[in-house]
């Protein structure tokens, strides 16, 4: 049955090739798995609210195609089991610290219901989140094995899924939040943040370059809260590597300054340090380098 999908056709078929042309169109996986999520399941029709405007109007129909073709019902009730366990690892690796309690700091409190899906299949190293209806989802990878062995169970390493998915949480979180503030963003996109020009190179987009800055900073912080300062540590390492420069630790102190002014009463959300975000972290990054 899995030799199914790698038959003739399968990667030519309508289904296959508008999805590849979103995505050649620039199109995201966040917004691709909020499609997924449009739909039900076993009919794949939509449900509950509109389809995107950017979704085309035949995918669904293509998609039931691809899932009666290639016996789709059949091969995830093969493949169950495995989902299930993922299921229950992810469940005991996440129980752990309050993110939504912590996460509020930043961006005041969320009616939402965050929902953690494991995802066993493409993409394997890249972990998506996005706003469906009343609910903030987060679709997560295990963490990848050396060699040919298989992924990691998710409650291997508690921390290590705890931060993907906090990454994750916070960057769909971030962006609708600085969407209400759009004057405050275009003023603070008038000045460039202090990182290298190969990571500015990297990340071209001004919310992509503060995105990476803000959701790694506020991860390392909630790491230490809820796991110790080891864990911390180990991943302001692996950020180091990520993205080749050791800036990280300066934007912890900045937003450890802002989350104190929060616990003194000076601010109300993030939006009102935002100014200070900027200077206060070329002022850390002296320091650090002295």
């Amino acid at each position: 049955m899995r030799n199914t999908l790698l038959q003739a056709g399968a990667a030519e078929h309508p289904a296959t090739a508008i999805m590849q042309n979103l995505l050649d169109g620039g199109h995201v996986l966040d917004e691709l798995f909020s499609y997924a999520v449009c739909l039900d399941w076993p009919g794949l029709r939509a449900r509950g609210a509109t389809l995107p405007a950017w979704a085309p109007k035949e995918w669904s129909a293509h998609l039931r195609d691809f899932m009666h073709t290639y016996h789709l019902k059949d091969l995830w009730e093969r493949d169950r089991a495995p989902w299930d366990a993922a299921v229950e690892q992810a469940g005991r690796a996440i129980a752990t610290g309050d993110p939504v309690a912590f996460l509020a700091q930043f961006f005041g409190e969320s009616k939402a219901e965050w929902v953690f899906q494991p995802n066993l299949l493409y993409p394997t190293a890249e972990t998506a989140a996005f706003f469906w209806a009343n609910r903030l989802f987060c679709v997560c990878p295990p963490r990848i094995a050396w060699g040919t062995n298989p992924p990691w169970p998710y409650d291997d390493d508690p921390a290590s899924t705890t931060s993907d998915a906090l990454i994750a949480y916070s960057r769909a979180l971030l962006r609708r939040y600085l969407a209400d503030y759009p004057a405050e963003v275009a003023e603070a996109e008038q000045s460039e943040l202090p990182v290298p020009t190969s990571f500015r190179e990297r990340h071209s987009d001004w919310f992509d370059q503060f995105a990476v800055l803000f959701t790694g900073g506020i991860t390392a912080i909630f790491l230490e809260e809820t796991f110790g300062k080891p864990e911390a540590d180990a991943f302001i390492v692996m950020a180091h590597r990520a993205h080749g420069f050791k800036v990280l630790p300066g934007v912890v102190d900045v937003l450890r300054n802002y989350l104190r002014g929060v616990s003194q009463g000076k601010y109300q959300g993030f939006i009102e340090y935002m100014p200070l975000f900027r200077n206060s972290l070329r002022i850390a990054q002296k320091i650090k380098d002295l």
